[in-house]
């Protein structure tokens, strides 16, 4: 049996016969009302995890644009912009960045 899990439709009915087979035993007991919960939670939690997953990938990539952008400004000599900060929270002082805090290679970075 092949699934296509590109498929929204397909990994649901492939997800609800493998339910339908875990929960043969029980459904005698509970009906089709655990099963219909179930699926309703499942599709929940899977909404939830998409969606944040999606925040997450979004940050990553907005992280590496900046970080990107940082390396570039370094390797033409150029001063990094304020607000082109690593952590984007920070802002450099004018006695310089906190070297205890950066890792050894922000501090060879540093030194060029």
């Amino acid at each position: 049996m092949s699934i296509d899990f590109d498929n929204k439709d397909s990994r649901q009915n492939y997800l609800n016969e493998k339910l339908d087979n875990l929960l043969s035993g029980i459904n005698g007991s509970y009906g089709q009302v655990l099963l219909d919960e179930l699926v309703i939670r499942l599709q929940r939690t899977l909404a939830d995890f998409n969606e944040e997953v999606q925040g997450i990938m979004g940050e990553l990539k907005d992280s590496s644009d900046r970080r990107n952008q940082i390396i570039h400004d370094l390797m033409e000599d150029k001063e990094p912009s304020q607000g082109d900060s690593l952590d984007g929270d920070q802002a450099h002082d004018d006695a310089g960045p906190d070297t205890s805090e950066m890792s050894e290679w922000e501090k060879r970075l540093e030194g060029k």
